[in-house]
């Protein structure tokens, strides 16, 4: 398969929060218009965000672009206009109670919530904002997964640890038992992001271009955190934006401006001619 004519992508996969949001948690008209152009010119706007099925409500102008999102660091790909899920990577319970509690061990004070591709559950003490969210599940980690399944995600919290710090401290405990990556969140604490092994944001764009016959040198990706590292690293042209985690800064890919000058939307414009 030849390239995109004039260096045209054939895909745009951009992360959500930080990347493609502005400050203000909003689509821009500046982005909205670029992924609009998107669709006139055939070209799918993936959005590929670390955010679970129930917090896309800031995406219902992006449906008449493109449906598809993937969600959950990967571990699922949902619907926008009829909020269905039509895949996911679930992870196996047993593991994610066994990897939870050597997490604790090593690092006390953690504490843990795990997703399921619709809901959420937690430990009584955990800090998210989401054990106030109607239907979530509030009880103790053994019983988690016998409350809610299929897990597609474990979320690992410490409120005195920021999220590198955590994450540098987990790497050696989680192994290859499940896929660890983090970001760095607005709340008083670290977070932990955990899924199936092998399952990222990259591996799941990885199986939408595939479908679609798309490859990986004709996609374009843009990111700003240490979870979108191997969507940038898979894609064709990987882009950061200059607000992003020092470590995709330093790493070799493309910088282009912040998300609050709508840095990705200016840019697939270019691309897009």
């Amino acid at each position: 398969m030849t390239g995109s004519p004039a260096g045209r992508p054939r895909l745009i996969a951009t992360d959500l929060d930080g990347t493609l949001l502005g400050s203000d948690h909003r689509v821009s008209p500046t982005n909205l218009a670029a992924a609009r152009r998107a669709a006139e010119l055939g070209v799918p706007f993936v959005v590929a965000t670390g955010r679970p099925l129930r917090w896309l409500d800031v995406l219902d102008e992006l449906a008449e672009a493109h449906s598809k999102v993937i969600v959950s660091n990967g571990a699922a790909v949902v619907d926008l206009r009829t909020r269905t899920v039509e895949r996911s990577f679930p992870l196996d319970g047993a593991t994610a109670v066994a990897v939870a509690e050597a997490l604790r061990a090593a690092i006390p004070g953690t504490t843990f919530g795990f997703e399921t591709p619709t809901g959420f559950g937690c430990e009584p003490d955990c800090p998210s904002v989401e054990r106030a969210s109607p239907g979530s599940v509030t009880t103790d980690l053994a019983a988690l997964t016998d409350r809610i399944a299929p897990v597609i995600k474990v979320l690992g919290y410490h409120t005195g640890l920021d999220s590198d710090q955590l994450a540098a401290q987990a790497a050696a405990v989680v192994g290859d038992r499940l896929t660890l990556t983090h970001s760095v969140v607005a709340g008083s604490y670290g977070l932990l992001e955990l899924s199936a092994p092998g399952v990222t944001k990259a591996s799941t764009l990885a199986l939408l271009c595939a479908e679609l016959g798309i490859e990986a040198r004709d996609v374009v990706a843009f990111g700003d955190m240490p979870n979108d590292r191997a969507m940038l690293a898979w894609a064709g042209r990987g882009y950061v934006v200059a607000n992003g985690h020092r470590s995709l800064l330093s790493a070799g890919f493309a910088v282009v401006p912040a998300n609050d000058v709508d840095g990705v939307g200016r840019t697939v414009l270019d691309l897009l001619g």
